[in-house]
Order: structure tokens, then sequence, then C-alpha cells
């Protein structure tokens, strides 16, 4: 496992919520010179520490709904199972598939128009799978918040006074904003290289930097894109991921206030997704072992067991694909066709 130091541990930082931080913002930011800055991210890329940039769309912005599937596999074989990855992660609507263990095997979240298309999607993949998929669960998002890693920093955080950044995607479409050809062309070049610079996305596209700019400008203060983060490899770095699903029973508004705070205070809590099903709200937890996530889980319960009505942990061993804006939602009429 590579060894990183507080200056590794510090670009990591900064561009966990800001993979487009100009270099020598960064490099100021970290007491390096620009070359230092330069040299040491292309070695965490080559260590597969950082693996690629995304950008961060909130897409309900502009009509797209999210849908997270819960797949326990049953009687499928090691190649049929790499089979059914495959097709998942290439599917045009995933957003991201995931490989976990527990009671689950595998989970992907779609980003599509509509209910129909999800349904099309999914009716799709059971004709294809079905008689591999011992039991599912459907999962509908209402809100997501990303939250910065801040524990690469451990003692460093209350020394220097830093804030947890975050990312909410509120999802409420708003009808009046406009999404052309253009822009989702720019969306398509930017999602899973958000490292890429306006004249590079320009080149790509055959028009002016300026316009590039101005699109992207545009869509940040709309809130479509809410950011750029750095897709870092907890395992690279000696963490492990987990999952926590809660079911939620008489959540009201000072004890749902209290429970966020809670989640957005604990530094190694990355992703906090609520639900409409049967789980309410999902948890991912990046920690150093099992037992400091079971402590984690310990201390949640005791501070919320008067609403936690259920709950259920598991690893997540893999990220097979992750696009904030999948291509298959950014061509004409795409109405979730199946493949």
């Amino acid at each position: 496992m590579p060894k990183l130091d507080l200056k590794d541990r510090r670009i990591l930082y900064f561009l966990d919520m800001n993979a487009r931080m100009p270099i020598g913002e960064l490099a100021k930011k970290t007491g390096v010179s620009r070359q230092v800055a330069l040299y040491r991210i292309n070695k965490m890329k080559k260590e597969g520490i950082i693996q690629a940039a995304l950008t961060i769309f909130d897409s309900v912005l502009v009509g797209y709904n999210w849908f997270r599937v819960l797949i326990r596999l049953g009687g499928a074989g090691k190649v049929q199972k790499q089979q059914l990855l495959e097709f998942l992660s290439n599917h045009p609507s995933a957003m991201w598939v995931g490989e976990v263990g527990g009671n689950w095997d595998v989970i992907v979240n779609f980003i599509t128009k509509d209910n129909y298309s999800f349904n099309t999607i999914f009716e799709d993949f059971l004709n294809k799978y079905g008689k591999f998929v011992k039991a599912y669960e459907i999962l509908v998002y209402i809100n997501v918040r990303d939250q910065s890693r801040i524990y690469l920093l451990d003692d460093k955080i209350k020394e220097e006074q830093l804030e947890r950044k975050y990312f909410v995607h509120s999802m409420k479409f708003n009808s009046e904003l406009g999404f052309d050809d253009l822009d989702k062309q720019i969306v398509d070049v930017i999602s899973t290289d958000a490292f890429l610079s306006n004249l590079q996305i320009a080149n790509k596209l055959g028009v002016s930097d300026k316009t590039v700019t101005a699109r992207i400008k545009k869509m940040e203060q709309n809130k479509l894109i809410l950011g750029y983060r750095a897709m870092i490899h907890p395992f690279a770095i000696g963490y492990e991921v987990y999952m926590l699903f809660l079911g939620i029973n008489n959540l009201q508004s000072d004890r749902e206030k209290q429970l966020n705070n809670f989640l957005l205070a604990s530094q190694n809590v990355t992703f906090v997704v609520n639900h409409i099903g049967r789980w309410r709200i999902g948890v991912e937890v990046e920690v150093k072992n099992r037992i400091e996530f079971q402590s984690f889980v310990v201390e949640l319960r005791d501070k919320f067991g008067d609403v936690i009505s259920d709950f259920e942990t598991f690893p997540i061993f893999k990220d097979h694909t992750f696009n904030y804006f999948p291509e298959g939602n950014l061509k004409a009429n795409q109405r979730g066709a199946p493949l």
C-alpha cells in the first residue's frame, strides 16, 4: 500500500471537493511548488489512489430521476455474475454499479427520464438475468449530500479550523432551466473527466473556450453542476467502505436536524441519501476497519434509537462504474430502450 505523507493528504483533501482547482492555488494551499504538486498528483494517479475526477450533477433539475436497485443473486456462477456486472456497468443509464457483501451482491443506481423509462430498463434486465436474481429491492432518491473526506487530515482539522465541505443535490425539477444540445455535449465530455480544462473541452467539441467557460459557469450558477470531485480509491490508502441503511419512523423536524448534524459532523461519512422505500436513509462510511465502522453504528443507534426502526449494513467491495450524468440521458428522445 502506498505511503502518504501530510502533503499528499492535503492534496487529496482539496481535490476531493474541487478537482478543477487551479494548480497554482492547490500548490499555495498545500505549501509546495506547482511542479511538486503536479508530480505528487501524477504519482497518486499511477498508484491508483486518484482514479478519476467526476463532475457532480443534480440532473433532476433538468428532468431526470434517480433510482437505486439492490440485487441478491442466486445460482449465478462466477462467469454469469461477471456478465451481469458487465451488462450493468456498460448500461447507458447506469450512474453507479457497486459489488457489495452482506444480504446483497450488487447495487446499481439508474438515472432515467421518468418512471416509464426506468421500468423499461429494469424489465429488460430481468428478462436477461432474472433467473439469477433471487431478490431485489427498489429505492427512489429524494436528495443526496456528498461530504468531504475530512478524515484525510486527521488531527489537522481542528488545528487549521477547516470547515466540512459538502454538496447537496436538492433534486427539485426546474422547468425554466434550459439544457440544449451543446450543454449535453459539454456534460458528456466533462462528466467523467473533470480534470479537463475548458480549452481541452472546447477543442474536443469544436467550439471556442469562451463558449465552454460561459456554459459551465451558467450550469454552476444554476446548480446543475454542484462541483468536481477527485475519485479517490479508499482501499489504496488503507480504508474500507461500508453502507448503512436506516429504516426511520416518527422523525420529527428537530430530530431530523439533529440526525443530519450528527452525520455531517462524522468525519468518515462521505454520502448521505434520503430515499422513498423501506430504507429511508442510506449512509456511506469510509473507515480503517470493521471495528471502527461498528463503533459508528453503535453510537448512531444509541443517539437515535427512538427514530431508527431497523437497519442493515454491508461492505462495498468495488465500484464498477461511476458517472453522475450517464451518456444514455444525453441522447435525444432517450426513453430507456433495452440494450
